[in-house]
């Protein structure tokens, strides 16, 4: 078919709805389904299918012209629809209907038809068809329909009249005289598919009916329908998308408007019959009549006005503006001829004049009245600001009550058609002269109000499709409590995604639909409290809307844009993935232009927008900085204005976009620019006196050398993490709110990125390490952890530079750093301050080790289990001041988590920053820890009896859970929210659990080890053993075995060997392995009541343990945890209780009661955490 190829989705449109692909679905298949019924061999068949075909092919049909669906022009598919409808017509055999069918497709496009349809059969019935004519050629169409239409229904009217061979002269079809030539050239056309279309014969048909003299014998009804085709049939030009030119709508049009404003008349007839009245109409038809005068005005309007016009130059009503009447009267007539050239028209003036003649009085008053609610009436259905003019006339009538009157009663029945009328289109009229006069008269706000206005109403008609109450929701301006109220999101979010039907949209309204509903959304999302801003930005944040969004900036004045671009900037911070698809289709341009403004509202939302996007992987926001470089020539001397002009944050803002700007042009070169840039931002640093500017300021400078992740985190201290060397899945998990597979975080980039900003900062010197020296020194924790990342990333410079600035910068900040490398801060700050301390201090600067504190050196000594780097810091204070540690065997309880509805603490695990307890009753609950406080963040009860045991799991970086009820379940963190994907059954309840790659170690509660590979195979090992517990260590699995003997199984190669023989004893089964650790190089069993410990190395060539430990005779040690300094152990003995022994003394120290049994245990960044049966949860640090 040919319009087909037409039917693809627009590639640049990366959604739609599923609507839209309904619509091109049925479009496509309605087309189908004719080719395959013509081609049927069998009649019902054949039948069936155009049926379905005509019933597929109305769905498109129905579309609103003005719009676009998937890429696709209305105009066009309507335009198919029609034209293939008229094909399926013409097969069923239904020749009046096809012809319908196909003057309606070309009324639609008559260029479509021509150019890929039927293009002898257009040019045949209009010879002079091309480009130019199209609506001439769209007028001649709805002619032929109208005739077409008048001569159905008198066929099928069953009058006798019809079938007595009478006949109707060719030249009455049509109305231009030419039906006889162009019905004498047509002949049968055949369309691009091969279907015949025979138009032209139904065209021979109709024209053989002559005399229309009958028609008076047909009754009232045939004769109303014939009086309204030879209206509508006028030589007038009648403008093409106006309410006249459907003729769906024109029969009755001007019947029902007489009914509209019926009140008015009563109204002002029964109250005033007085001759002043006469005065007041005068004005008010003299002001139509001046409306009117222009061409291109509605024919009903301009008759009405003439009618009015004409009444009054009559001697025989003596009122005292007859003169300025009769001074016009010849004007009026000339304007009667060109808009009303109906052969009858001034038999009907003197109809009208006689009539006048006889008038009187009141029922003047009446007729008077009566032509002008008539005028009143027709302005509501037309696209011309009537409307607002004769309010503008009445409104300055200051004096009379009469004029007061008048708008009232205008007003009045305005409010009663919007809230009580069922139509969409008198509901449509009526919300838009409102508008038109708001929009013209702002006083008509209050005069509205007083009427009593139910928003409700216009809410409604909002919620109907009738978009035009947005702009007058917006002219009114409720309160923001009262618009939430009306619940109006839906419907705003409709109209923004419709914005495109918009387009080239002609109205002297001061706010179209689509940005009025921008303005009031902006209210919707910022005049509330957090939650329910945010319940309103998740209703609008998706791809569609975020479209419609966008597309109204290519027509937004200041106002309407400075409330998008807040919308966009409170939907990157409600949800970042949202910066992504801005940063590929918003442009920059509107943005540059807000802070070129003189507008301080404009700059600061600008401002804020910029700031807001930046935040994005470095090498995306390296790229947008060169769009905004390309796009705004001036850029840098705007923004310099705004730095030396603008205050507080936004302040910052600029001189945080600035300098990022002067980078890219001046890589080596000093600026001007950037330097006072940085000044602005370091005086912010180290202003104490205003923290909200502190936060900002330390912030920008923490960022402005890293790098963010797409949801516009911070990923520097990710990026500085890996830098570091920190592998371990067991440390990474514990730091907070970082997906370590981020794509930003393998960024290229951000290094040469890094440096540039680091030598551009190190520059100036001394002031730089001073700023940040008071920013480490804050009370805020916040601005001291931003301060010491913004050091951290500077240290990679720094050790590049000359050893008298690396001095005076380890003199001014080692002091401040030392706070942070203490057990009890968080992970990632600890590492950053022995990051800073090694880069800062290195070379000669080592010297400076011998400085610090034995509280310091016992830090990095404990820290160094998890970086190289306090290990080598350690030893080099140890060889310039040797000193013999002295360790500190105090702990202090830090947390307490108590929860008493879901039984025994059974596992503890850290998975990405949070902490996962598993309970006795199934229940799996995550907690932040924060300080010495702990958030429930989530309660699930996915198992179905105890959950006994957590596992890290590298692919995809889940989390396994291990349960009693026979499962594992593989748990993955998924934008922040926690879901089960993938469920692995067992037959035996899971005692422990470890991984390593895609391999799953599994112990059962029988004591079976069994493994389990990526396709999810379960296999045996260590047949011949009863296994208790277990660790994995570089693909080496060391299962502690019930007969205290130890086998290693290789993973890789399913090798095995013992590396500990049984205990030759007759009380083998007393002695089984029930914890194995492995720390550092170092591999540790307990076996009964003794703790072994040695090389691995050592254990595989059956040496005598290095280390052992023996508890109290007769009690087992169930349970055990290392750290650098200290062993814990949990015995039998006493269950509720650890016991504290020295790692490298093999000295008992000290115990930590737990008050009840203890039925996990869990070390994380030198902080110990037992779970207890009752359900509570400690924690404690060494100090």
């Amino acid at each position: 078919m040919m319009c087909v190829s037409r039917l693809t989705m627009d590639k640049k449109q990366g959604f739609f709805e599923f609507s839209e692909h309904s619509v091109i679905s049925n479009l496509y298949w309605g087309i189908d389904n004719i080719e395959v019924g013509k081609m049927s061999k069998f009649q019902e068949e054949r039948i069936c299918r155009l049926r379905n075909s005509e019933t597929m092919l109305q769905v498109p049909a129905l579309l609103d012209e003005t719009g676009y669906t998937a890429g696709i022009s209305n105009r066009y598919l309507i335009c198919c629809s029609y034209f293939y409808l008229s094909v399926v017509r013409n097969l069923q055999g239904d020749e009046w209907q096809a012809a319908m069918h196909f003057l309606q497709s070309l009324l639609v496009a008559p260029n479509v038809i021509k150019s890929e349809f039927v293009k002898e059969l257009c040019e045949s019935l209009f010879p002079s068809f091309s480009s130019k004519d199209c609506n001439v050629v769209a007028e001649t169409a709805r002619r032929y329909k109208h005739w077409l239409m008048y001569y159905q229904v008198m066929f099928y009217g069953g009058s006798p009249w019809l079938h007595s061979g009478n006949k109707i002269e060719a030249n009455h079809f049509l109305p231009d005289g030419r039906a006889d030539q162009s019905s004498n050239s047509l002949e049968h056309q055949k369309s691009g598919t091969g279907v015949e279309l025979d138009v032209v014969e139904e065209f021979r048909d109709i024209s053989e009916i002559q005399n229309l003299d009958h028609i008076s014998e047909l009754g009232p009804g045939i004769k109303r329908l014939h009086d309204m085709l030879k209206e509508t049939q006028s030589d007038t030009n009648t403008i093409i998308g106006s309410p006249l030119h459907d003729s769906e709508e024109g029969s009755d049009w001007e019947v029902h408007v007489d009914d509209i404003i019926s009140s008015i008349t009563r109204k002002m007839v029964s109250d005033h019959p007085q001759p002043e009245t006469y005065d007041q109409l005068s004005d008010v038809c003299l002001k139509l009549q001046a409306l009117c005068s222009t061409s291109g005005r509605k024919n009903f309007l301009q008759r009405e006005v003439n009618e009015l016009a004409i009444s009054f130059k009559y001697e025989e009503l003596d009122m005292p503006w007859k003169n300025n009447i009769a001074e016009n009267n010849s004007l009026m007539l000339h304007e009667i001829q060109l808009f009303d050239p109906i052969s009858s028209a001034k038999t009907r003036i003197k109809r009208q004049e006689s009539e006048m003649c006889l008038c009187s009085g009141k029922e003047n008053n009446n007729d008077l009245l009566a032509v002008l609610q008539r005028c009143i009436s027709s302005t509501r259905f037309s696209k011309e600001d009537y409307a607002g003019d004769i309010y503008e006339m009445l409104n300055n009538k200051t004096e009379g009550k009469k004029y007061t009157m008048l708008k009232d009663a205008i007003l009045d029945q305005l409010l009663t058609e919007i809230s009580t009328s069922r139509e969409e289109t008198v509901i449509r009229a009526s919300v838009t002269m409102l508008t038109t006069i708001i929009s013209n008269n702002k006083s008509a706000v209050d005069d509205i109000k007083k009427k009593g206005l139910q928003l409700s109403h216009l809410a409604s008609a909002l919620k109907q499709n009738v978009h035009e109450a947005a702009t007058l929701i917006y002219l009114i301006n409720p309160p923001p409590s009262e618009i939430k109220s009306l619940e109006l999101l839906p419907a705003l979010v409709e109209v923004v995604c419709k914005s495109r039907s918009y387009r080239g949209w002609q109205s002297t309204l001061l706010v179209k639909p689509p940005a009025a509903s921008v303005m009031i959304i902006e209210v919707l999302v910022t005049a509330f409290d957090f939650d329910t801003n945010n319940s309103h930005l998740a209703a609008i944040n998706s791809p569609q809307v975020l479209c419609g969004l966008l597309d109204i900036t290519r027509h937004s004045n200041l106002e309407e844009f400075v409330s998008l671009a807040t919308i966009l900037v409170k939907c990157m911070q409600f949800d970042g993935h949202c910066r992504k698809y801005l940063y590929q289709f918003a442009p920059v341009a509107p943005f540059i232009s807000l802070l070129r403004s003189n507008e301080k509202r404009a700059k600061f939302i600008a401002l804020k927008y910029l700031h807001e996007i930046l935040c994005m992987p470095r090498s995306s926001a390296i790229k947008l900085l060169q769009k905004i470089q390309k796009e705004g020539s001036d850029i840098m001397h705007v923004l310099i204005n705004c730095v030396e002009q603008l205050e507080n944050d936004y302040q910052l803002m600029a001189a945080d976009i600035l300098i990022q700007l002067d980078i890219l042009e001046n890589t080596n070169g000093e600026s001007m620019y950037r330097e006072e840039a940085m000044q602005v931002l370091f005086k912010a640093v180290a202003s104490e006196e205003n923290s909200t500017m502190q936060l900002l300021s330390t912030f920008i400078l923490s960022n402005i050398g890293g790098t963010y992740s797409w949801t516009g985190e911070s990923y520097t201290t990710a990026w500085l993490v890996k830098k570091a060397g920190l592998i371990s899945r067991h440390h990474l998990n514990i730091i907070r709110n970082l997906e370590w597979m981020d794509q930003s975080l393998q960024d290229a980039g951000i290094d040469s990125w890094s440096g540039k900003i680091a030598r551009s900062m190190i520059d100036i010197g001394k002031p730089v390490f001073a700023a940040l020296e008071k920013g480490l020194k804050s009370k805020i924790k916040r601005i001291s952890r931003d301060s010491l990342i913004a050091i951290a990333w500077l240290s990679y410079e720094i050790i590049k530079s000359p050893n008298s600035l690396r001095d005076s910068a380890c003199e001014l900040l080692l002091d401040g750093i030392e706070q942070f490398l203490h057990p009890g801060m968080d992970l990632e700050e600890r590492l950053l301050a022995c990051l800073c301390i090694y880069n800062y201090a290195s070379g000669k600067g080592m010297k400076k080790l011998i400085h610090f504190s034995e509280g310091v050196r016992e830090s990095l000594r404990r820290f160094s289990n998890v970086t190289w780097m306090a290990e080598e810091l350690h030893k080099v204070a140890d060889y310039y001041l040797p000193n013999k540690s002295r360790i500190s065997c105090v702990h202090t309880q830090i947390l307490e988590i108590s929860h008493n509805f879901s039984g025994a603490v059974t596992a503890l695990i850290y998975y990405k920053g949070l902490l996962f307890t598993g309970y006795s009753n199934g229940a799996i609950k995550v907690w932040e820890i924060k300080g010495q406080s702990a958030i429930l963040v989530w309660d699930m009860k996915e198992h179905k009896k105890t959950v006994t045991c957590f596992a890290l799991y590298d692919p995809g970086e889940c989390l396994l859970s291990g349960s009693a009820d026979k499962t594992i379940r593989v748990w993955q963190m998924l934008q922040r929210k926690l879901e089960c994907i993938e469920l692995i059954p067992t037959k035996a309840p899971i005692q422990k659990l470890d991984t390593y790659g895609q391999m799953i170690a599994v112990i059962t509660q029988s004591h079976r080890l069994k493994v389990i590979d990526s396709s999810r195979k379960m296999k045996d090992l260590c047949k011949s053993k009863s296994v208790k517990t277990m660790c994995m260590v570089q693909g080496r699995i060391y299962a502690g075995c019930t007969d205290s003997s130890i086998q290693e199984i290789s993973v890789t190669n399913n090798r095995e060997r013992e590396i500990r023989p049984p205990t030759k004893s007759w009380r083998l089964q007393n002695k089984p392995v029930n914890s194995i650790v492995q720390y550092k190089e170092w591999l540790y069993c307990a076996a009964n009541s003794t703790v072994d410990g040695s090389d691995i190395k050592d254990w595989r060539r059956q040496c005598e343990p290095l280390i052992s430990i023996i508890t109290e005779k007769g009690s087992n040690v169930l349970a055990m945890e290392m750290v650098e300094d200290f062993m814990y152990l949990n015995c039998s003995s006493s269950t509720n209780t650890l016991q504290i022994w020295l790692r490298n003394k093999q000295q008992k120290v000290g115990r930590i009661s737990a008050g009840n049994k203890i039925t996990s245990l869990l070390v994380a960044n030198d902080i110990v955490l037992c779970g207890t049966e009752t359900g509570l949860i400690k924690g404690w640090i060494p100090l």
